[in-house]
């Protein structure tokens, strides 16, 4: 029982951890965007670190 409690603890931080992360890489995304067109290297290659800090909400949120 400790270890599912405890689990779910790492679990819950970790998640708060990737949506502080998520939104920040998003927002950086937007502004790179604004400034150097969303089709420039820098837009993509911060969408794609979004798309996997993403992929690691959805591991962890399918986990509990």
């Amino acid at each position: 029982m400790t270890t599912q409690l405890q689990r779910y603890r790492y679990n819950s931080t970790l998640r708060k951890a990737l949506l502080v992360n998520i939104e920040a890489a998003r927002e950086r995304m937007i502004r790179v965007g604004l400034e150097e067109r969303f089709t420039s290297q820098n837009t993509i290659v911060i969408s794609q670190l979004v798309n996997r800090l993403l992929n690691e909400l959805e591991k962890i949120t399918s986990a509990d």
